[in-house]
C-alpha cells in the first residue's frame, strides 16, 4: 500500500472511529437514565440544611398555597386599593375562576377568621368586604351592618362598612381588620385608603397531584405540570386594572418555575448567536470556507457530546452545570486555533499535495501534543478539583468538567485537523501583517520588560489591596428584572410594611430516639424561647403547639369535646403530666383545636379547627401514643437577601436558644429555613470552590513541574493565571457585585482557561529555542508571538465576540457570565501575551540553560 493510500486510511478510519463514538454518546439522549432523585442545589451533611428537609418530609403541609397580593402598579406610586371599582372588580375576578369548575374543582374549603366561617378559592379584602355588605357572614351583626348589598351600596356605605371593620377589637385590644390592609389610612373625608393586602387560597394536593391528580409536582412527566394550573389563575388576575381609576395591579407568587423556565428558553438561542459569530470570526481569521467547516464542526460535536454524556450520566441540569458548555465553546475554539494554524504552517511549507496534507495533520497534531496536551491535564485539575466537593452540584460540575475538556481536546486538537486535512489548503501563514506587528511586540518585551513587571505588581498589588468581594444571594443577579416574579417581590417590598417583610423561618425541635417532646419541662423552657423570641418581633405570630395545647385545653373548658386535664400549671398554663400531655395531643392531632375566647371564631362550624388548621406544619404527633416527635417554632427572616445581617442574626437567635434551653435526654434545635438553606449554601459553595482553587493550584504546578522539569519555568508560568484571578475578584469588588454562583466560577475560568494560553506560550518558546537553539531570547519570543501570540490573540478575540452576544441576555446571570468570560478573556490575554514572556525573559534563564529541550 502506498504512503498516500495509508493516509487515506487512516483518515477515514479516524472519522469513522469519531462518528461512532458520537453515535454512542447520542443514544444516551434515548438510553441515558432520566436523572437523579435529587433535587438541584442540595447540601446533605450540614445541620441547617437537613432540619429544613426532615421539616419539609416529616412536617408537610398538605394544601398548596395559592398566594397574590394587590399593591401598586409597576414603576408607580400606587392607587387606593380600597376604592370600590378596585374592590368589586378583584371580587368580579375571584367569581371568574371560581366559575372554571376545571380550576375551581382543585381548591380546597378553609376557615377564615374574616368572615367566621369556611371558604374556597382566592380570597382577599374584596371578598371579605362583599360578604359582609351581603350579610353572608356572622361578622355583618357583630359589626351592626344592616345596610345595601356589594353591588347597590354607594362609597358612602362602603366607608361606613370599612370603618365598622377596621375598629372591630379583641380583647387582647388588637384589630384584627385594621392589620389586614398595608399603609392603611383615613381621609379627612371619612373613606380609606390603602396600598396593598393579600389574596389567598389552598388548593387540596391529592386532587392536584396526588396518585389520581390531574398534575405532577415537577415538569417534564406525563402528567402536566402543576404550575399549568396556577397560571390559569394568574391569566384571571394578571390582567390591567386601569378601569378602575387607581394605579394598582395584582402580583402573584405563581409559575415561578415555568417563569424561570421561560427565561432561560429565551437566552438559550443567544448561545446560537454566540456560535454563529464565532464561526463569522474564524471565517474573517482564517478566510477560507473549509477552515470554518471543521471547526464549526468540531465545535458543534462538542455540544453536542458534553449533553449526551450528561444524559449518560443521569445528572440533573443546574445552574453550575449549564455553564459549562459556554466555558468549553472557549477552550474548544482555542484548540482549533492552533491546531488549524499548525496544520496550514506545515502543509503550505511542505508542497500542500494531498498527500502532504494528510501527513501534516498528524505532524501538527504531534508536534502541539505537549502544548495542547499539557494544557488539557492542567484544565481538567483546575476544574475537576471540585469534583471532591461536599456539595452535589459542585461535585457533578467537576466531574463533568473533567470529562468534557478531554472531549474538547479529541475533538478540537484532532478530529478538526483531521477533518480538514483532507480538502486543499491555499496559504500558510495567515494575517502576516498582524503577525509581524506581534512579532515587534515580543521583541519589546525582550528589550524592556521591566515595565511590564511593574504593570505586572501594580495590578496585582492593586488586587490584594481590594480584596475579594463577599457572597450574597441577590435574586436580581439571576433573573430578569421585568419579569413578574421579580416585578412581584420588589413590589411586595414598597407595599408592605416591615411586619409583612421577610421570609419564615423556623427552630426545628428534635426529640431524643427515646424521648419525648410532651414533657413539661421540655415544653416549659420552648414556651420561654417563643416568648423571648415574640418579645423581639422575631416572629409573624403564628402558633404553635404550644399555643395549640392551651387552646385545646381552654376549649374543653367552654364545653367542647376531648380529654379534661386536671395538672395544668397555673403560671404556664400547660398540663404537668407527660400522660396527660399526650392524651390532649391525641386529641389535637385528630380533630385540630381553636380558641374560643376568640370572638373571631365563636362561630366555627361543627367545632372543627381553626387556629391551627392543621397540625402537621407545626408538629409530629403519634396519632395513638401522643408521642410529640418534632415540632417548629416560627421564625421571621426580615432581611433574607442581606448576608452580614442574617449571619448576625443567626448569632442572636442561636444565643437566645442556649440561654434558654437546656436539654438532657438528646434534643435537638436547630435554627433553619428555606432562607437560611440558601444562606448555608452560597457559603458553603464559597468555601468549597475556594479550596478546590487553592488546590488545582498546587496540582497543576506540579504537573507543569513534572513536564518542564524546571521549577522556575512552572512558577513563573502560573504565575500570571493567579494574577488574573486576583484581578478579576478585585474587578468584581470594585463593580459592587458579589459572589454568587456565575462570579464564584472567576478563578476556575482563570486557572482553567488562562493556563492554557500560559502554556501554550511558555511551550512555544521552548519549542522555537530548541529549534533555533543559537539565536537568543528575542528571536525565540518573536517566533512565538507570530504564530502561537497571533492564534491566541485570534481566538481571544473570538472568544470576546462571541460570549458579548450573551451581553443581550434577558437574565442577568447569563450577563453576567458573559462580562464575567470577557474580563477573563482580555485579562488573561494581556498576562500572558504581554507580561508572561518578559517574565520569561527576565527570570526563565532559558539563555543560560543551554542544554534545556522541548522534551
Amino acid at each position: 500500500m502506498s504512503e498516500l493510500a495509508s493516509l487515506r486510511k487512516r483518515r477515514r478510519l479516524t472519522l469513522l472511529a469519531f462518528g461512532l463514538a458520537s453515535i454512542f454518546i447520542f443514544s444516551g439522549f434515548v438510553y441515558g437514565p432520566t436523572g437523579t432523585d435529587r433535587t438541584a442545589f442540595s447540601l446533605v451533611g450540614n445541620d441547617t440544611w437537613d432540619a429544613a428537609a426532615l421539616a419539609n418530609v416529616e412536617m408537610s403541609w398538605n394544601n398548596h398555597d395559592v398566594t397574590l397580593f394587590i399593591g401598586p402598579e409597576w414603576d408607580t406610586e400606587g392607587g387606593n386599593v380600597l376604592a370600590f371599582p378596585v374592590l368589586r372588580e378583584l371580587a368580579e375576578r375571584h367569581d371568574t375562576v371560581m366559575g372554571d369548575y376545571e380550576t375551581s374543582k382543585h381548591f380546597a374549603p378553609i376557615y377564615q377568621w374574616q368572615v367566621q366561617g369556611h371558604t374556597r378559592g382566592p380570597w382577599g379584602f374584596a371578598e371579605t368586604v362583599r360578604a359582609v355588605m351581603n350579610q353572608e357572614t356572622p361578622v355583618s351583626q357583630q359589626i351592626g351592618w344592616n345596610g345595601s348589598d356589594f353591588n347597590s351600596s354607594t362609597q358612602e356605605e362602603l366607608d361606613d362598612v370599612l370603618s365598622r371593620l377596621f375598629s372591630y377589637q379583641l380583647p387582647d385590644g388588637s384589630k384584627p381588620y385594621f392589620q389586614s390592609v398595608s399603609y392603611l389610612e383615613q381621609q379627612e373625608d371619612g373613606s380609606w385608603d390603602g396600598r396593598a393586602f393579600f389574596i389567598w387560597g389552598i388548593a387540596n394536593t391529592s386532587s392536584l397531584f396526588g396518585k389520581q391528580g390531574e398534575y405532577s409536582r415537577t415538569p417534564g412527566m406525563e402528567k402536566p405540570f402543576i404550575e399549568e394550573w396556577e397560571l390559569l389563575i394568574d391569566e384571571v388576575y394578571v390582567k390591567p386594572m386601569s378601569d378602575t381609576g387607581e394605579e394598582v395591579h395584582v402580583w402573584s407568587f405563581l409559575g415561578l418555575d415555568t417563569q424561570v423556565d421561560d427565561q432561560v428558553n429565551k437566552t438559550i438561542p443567544l448561545i446560537g448567536v454566540s456560535f454563529v459569530l464565532m464561526a463569522i470570526i474564524l471565517g474573517l481569521f482564517f478566510r477560507d470556507w473549509r477552515d470554518v467547516l471543521a471547526a464549526a464542526s468540531g465545535l458543534g460535536l462538542l455540544m453536542g457530546w458534553m449533553v449526551g454524556t450528561q444524559a449518560w450520566l443521569g445528572y440533573p441540569q443546574t445552574q453550575i452545570s449549564s455553564m459549562l458548555p459556554i466555558l468549553l465553546l472557549a477552550l474548544g475554539v482555542d484548540f482549533s486555533f492552533h491546531g488549524l494554524v499548525r496544520w496550514r504552517a506545515i502543509a503550505h511549507r511542505d508542497g500542500g499535495d494531498e498527500e502532504v496534507r494528510l501527513a501534516a495533520a498528524w505532524t501538527s497534531i504531534r508536534e502541539l501534543s505537549p502544548a495542547l496536551g499539557l494544557a488539557t491535564v492542567t484544565t481538567m485539575i483546575a476544574f475537576g478539583t471540585a469534583s471532591f466537593s461536599p456539595i452535589q452540584d459542585l461535585a457533578e460540575w467537576g466531574r463533568l468538567a473533567a470529562i468534557f475538556i478531554p472531549q474538547a481536546y479529541l475533538l478540537l486538537g484532532i478530529f478538526t485537523v483531521v477533518l480538514r486535512s483532507g480538502h486543499a489548503v491555499h496559504s500558510g501563514e495567515i494575517q502576516k501583517g498582524f503577525a509581524d506587528r506581534m512579532r515587534a511586540l515580543g521583541a519589546v518585551q525582550v528589550r524592556k520588560p521591566i515595565p511590564f513587571l511593574i504593570a505586572l505588581l501594580l495590578l496585582t498589588g492593586s488586587a490584594v489591596a481590594i480584596g475579594q468581594p463577599d457572597s450574597d444571594f441577590e435574586v436580581h443577579d439571576y433573573l430578569d428584572g421585568n419579569s413578574r416574579m421579580v416585578q412581584s417581590l420588589d413590589t411586595s417590598i414598597l407595599a408592605f410594611d416591615e411586619s409583612d417583610q421577610g421570609e419564615p423561618g423556623f427552630i426545628l425541635v428534635q426529640a431524643g430516639d427515646s424521648s419525648d417532646l410532651a414533657d413539661y419541662n421540655t415544653l416549659v423552657q420552648l414556651d420561654g424561647l417563643m416568648a423571648d423570641i415574640r418579645a423581639n418581633n422575631w416572629t409573624y405570630d403564628t402558633p404553635t403547639i404550644i399555643d395549640a395545647i392551651r387552646m385545646q385545653i381552654a376549649l374543653v373548658n367552654a364545653g367542647g369535646g376531648g380529654y379534661n386535664a386536671t395538672t395544668i400549671n397555673a403560671t404556664t398554663g400547660i398540663p404537668e403530666d407527660s400522660n396527660e400531655l399526650q392524651k390532649i395531643l391525641v386529641d389535637i392531632s385528630a380533630n385540630g383545636t381553636m380558641n374560643p375566647n376568640d370572638p373571631r371564631f365563636t362561630a366555627a362550624v361543627e367545632g372543627v379547627a381553626t387556629a391551627v388548621e392543621s397540625v402537621a406544619p407545626i408538629a409530629v404527633i403519634d396519632g395513638t401514643s401522643g408521642r410529640l416527635s418534632m415540632l417548629k417554632l416560627p421564625i421571621k427572616v426580615e432581611k433574607a437577601g442581606d448576608w452580614a445581617w442574617m449571619a448576625q442574626y443567626k448569632v442572636d437567635v442561636e444565643q437566645l436558644m442556649d440561654e434558654n434551653l437546656n436539654f438532657t435526654n438528646g434534643e435537638k434545635a436547630t435554627f433553619t429555613g428555606v432562607s437560611y438553606q440558601r444562606y448555608v449554601y452560597v457559603n458553603a459553595m464559597t468555601d468549597s470552590f475556594q479550596k478546590s482553587i487553592y488546590i488545582a493550584i498546587v496540582a497543576c504546578l506540579a504537573v507543569l513541574y513534572i513536564v518542564f522539569r524546571d521549577i522556575r519555568l512552572s512558577l513563573l508560568t502560573i504565575t500570571p493565571v493567579v494574577a488574573v484571578s486576583l484581578w478579576l475578584y478585585a474587578g468584581i469588588n470594585l463593580a459592587g457585585q458579589s459572589l454568587n454562583i456565575v462570579t464564584l466560577q472567576v478563578a476556575s475560568l482563570a486557572i482553567g482557561l488562562g493556563l492554557d494560553y500560559a502554556i501554550h506560550v511558555t511551550q512555544a518558546i521552548r519549542e522555537q529555542k530548541r529549534r533555533r537553539p543559537d539565536e537568543g531570547m528575542a528571536r525565540w519570543v518573536q517566533g512565538m508571538m507570530g504564530h502561537t501570540g497571533t492564534a491566541l490573540f485570534a481566538s481571544g478575540f473570538t472568544d470576546i465576540l462571541g460570549f458579548g452576544v450573551l451581553l443581550l441576555a434577558a437574565m442577568p446571570m447569563f450577563t453576567m457570565f458573559g462580562k464575567v468570560m470577557i474580563a477573563m478573556v482580555v485579562l488573561a490575554q494581556a498576562a500572558c501575551v504581554f507580561i508572561l514572556p518578559a517574565l520569561l525573559t527576565m527570570f526563565g534563564g532559558l539563555e543560560s540553560d543551554t542544554s534545556e529541550s522541548s522534551g
